[in-house]
């Protein structure tokens, strides 16, 4: 696991965490207000902790829960979450801002006969978003990127439920210009200090 960890690191993935600084980009201000705007909007979702919405150096995380996004093991959204996507993608589709969309899961491991890891299930999950950005939303297919990331970037530890179940997640993250898909350095928090 320990050398999964570092090939992830290696590829120059940035965990979107809320512990990373907040940037001071001349752009911040228009996050500042998109953020305000999916706070409000998603009001309800936030209430019920199936959905969160958090600033960091990139841009903007809103993390969709698996509770209220997928049922377990599945990577078919749930039809009672259209009305949050319809909701997110007022906001953020007039932007222009590139979107990167990231599955994640926590460390239980699956194997089902769809998918044989959970590397496959967290996959199958950002591009089933990704699918609906661009056929249901109309979304330009180069404002997206979909990553999969298994359990190799918790936002909790995966030693009580409640952990697992934040690890469970699918986070669009909306990236301020001067982020590229696909970042050169990481800043990533180890797997062995986060469990």
């Amino acid at each position: 696991m320990a050398e999964n960890v570092q090939n992830i690191e290696s590829m120059g993935r940035i965990v979107n965490s809320p512990r990373e600084q907040v940037s001071d980009s001349p752009e911040r201000a228009n996050l500042d207000r998109m953020q305000k705007q999916l706070q409000s909007s998603l009001a309800a979702q936030i209430g019920r902790h199936t959905v969160s919405v958090t600033p960091t150096k990139e841009g903007i995380v809103v993390s969709l829960k698996e509770a209220g996004f997928f049922d377990s093991g599945s990577s078919a959204l749930r039809p009672e979450a259209i009305p949050t996507l319809n909701e997110i993608v007022k906001v953020i589709g007039p932007s222009q801002l590139r979107v990167r969309i990231e599955g994640h899961t926590d460390d239980v491991p699956i194997h089902t006969a769809q998918y044989d890891s959970n590397w496959e299930l967290s996959t199958a999950r950002a591009t089933e978003i990704i699918k609906l950005l661009i056929t249901k939303y109309s979304i330009t297919p180069n404002r997206l990127s979909a990553s999969g990331y298994g359990e190799y970037f918790p936002v909790a530890s995966n030693r009580t439920a409640e952990g697992r179940s934040q690890n469970r997640r699918v986070d669009l993250v909306i990236l301020n210009s001067a982020v590229a898909f696909l970042p050169p350095s990481p800043s990533v928090i180890s797997t062995a200090k986060a469990n």
